[in-house]
């Protein structure tokens, strides 16, 4: 990971007449790519694919009032699309942008994030930027601007977030939402053995939503699931939407995954409703690569099938 210190960040501009100490600048990133076959119905056909490639710069300088202030300026690259000489526009996208401060009050931040119901999810996904990743099957996977998220601090493994999204936002139709979430325990389950949360968004990119995620782990077995029930604002129609993940690792690097995903109407980025089953093998190569090897299989109740099964390689840095 590339470090250098600058001193004096923001040079008094930010915050008037607060001293900053020394920083520690981080460049941090993710190549993230794999050879995937796909089948959607109208036949069959194999791709390089990029499964969220990003890189970012962040930091945080304590200030002499016993705070400190952070920041995250992280992009989305599409490393294996839209060629065009380099010269898309969509080859870089904005992912979590933001500025904050933080203390013994806990932190808030200001900008673009994710919102509390997405955050609340943890590592239960083991899917994540994949085919069968929970966005597919979920509504409620928002990373928003024209965002302001508090976050309180954590006693005894329990905190609250709450994420005020203003009417500006282009996905609020003109009405601000309201994001929250509790949540107990360490989210990578190093802490502790057990995760919980139960997340609520308000009015939201047009949705109501309540959700239960819970992942525990025992000995080298690590169970999740999570349950959500979504209602379009102004519809009576609501959705329920469950997923269920088991991890098992191995002593020789690798680790068995495998996924199950079911909405009863149309959600997340699929529009319909149905399931997907996935399964998959992660290896460990250090502790910044690691390869997967993962197919998913998905049955839509009104749109044709697919199959998916990819062969990936990530490294991060």
């Amino acid at each position: 990971m590339k470090k250098c210190f600058l001193a004096a960040l923001f040079g008094g501009s930010v915050l008037a007449g607060v001293q900053v100490q020394a920083e520690e600048l981080k460049v941090y990133g993710r190549a993230h790519l794999g050879v995937e076959n796909s089948d959607t119905g109208s036949g069959s056909d194999t791709s390089v694919e990029s499964y969220a490639s990003r890189m970012g710069i962040k930091g945080a300088a304590d200030l002499d009032t016993g705070i400190s202030a952070f920041y995250k300026l992280e992009f989305q690259v599409e490393m294996s699309e839209n060629d065009n000489d380099g010269k898309s526009e969509e080859n870089i996208t904005a992912r979590s942008q933001y500025v904050g401060i933080k203390g013994r009050f806990g932190q808030l931040l200001v900008g673009r994030d994710d919102t509390a119901m997405k955050k609340s999810q943890g590592k239960v996904d083991l899917m994540n930027d994949f085919s069968a990743d929970i966005k597919n099957f979920f509504v409620g996977e928002n990373r928003l601007g024209d965002t302001l998220q508090y976050t309180t601090p954590s006693l005894n493994h329990l905190k609250f977030t709450v994420s005020y999204i203003a009417e500006d936002n282009s996905k609020q139709n003109g009405e601000s939402g309201l994001s929250m979430a509790a949540s107990y325990g360490d989210s990578k389950l190093k802490k502790t053995a057990v995760y919980a949360s139960v997340a609520r968004d308000e009015e939201v990119a047009g949705q109501d939503i309540t959700r239960v995620t819970v992942q525990g782990k025992i000995a080298q077995v690590t169970l999740g699931a999570s349950y959500q029930q979504s209602e379009a604002v102004g519809s009576n129609d609501t959705v329920d939407s469950y997923m269920a993940s088991v991890a098992l690792k191995l002593d020789n690097g690798y680790k068995l995954l495998a996924q199950y995903q079911n909405s009863d109407g149309a959600s997340g980025k699929l529009k319909d409703s149905g399931d997907a089953t996935s399964i998959g093998v992660e290896k460990s190569l250090s502790k910044q690569a690691r390869m997967y090897l993962w197919y998913t299989k998905t049955d839509l109740d009104n749109d044709p099938d697919q199959d998916h099964m990819a062969l990936t390689l990530r490294y991060d840095f």
